[in-house]
């Protein structure tokens, strides 16, 4: 599991596409699937946290650029 948390958001976006293929193979044994569907929920798992951090540090940048033109903006009336 370190080594998916470790892995780029397209890396386990690009496994999860992987797992959907092998899971819509008709002779996969239910044991395989089984391991498969379960890797394919964790590995979403980790893509959802990988954009919420994203969308978390964005969300950051764009309050300080904004808190750059307030101040640039109270810089030029002076």
């Amino acid at each position: 599991m370190k080594k998916q948390e470790n892995a780029t958001f397209e890396s386990m976006l690009e496994r999860i596409d992987e797992i959907t293929s092998k899971l819509e193979d008709p002779d996969i044994t239910i044991d395989e699937g089984i391991k498969l569907f379960e890797e394919g929920v964790k590995l979403s798992a980790l893509c959802k946290a990988k954009l919420e951090e994203a969308n978390g540090k964005i969300t950051e940048l764009k309050g300080e650029l904004d808190n750059l033109k307030k101040s640039d903006f109270k810089a030029d009336k002076d």
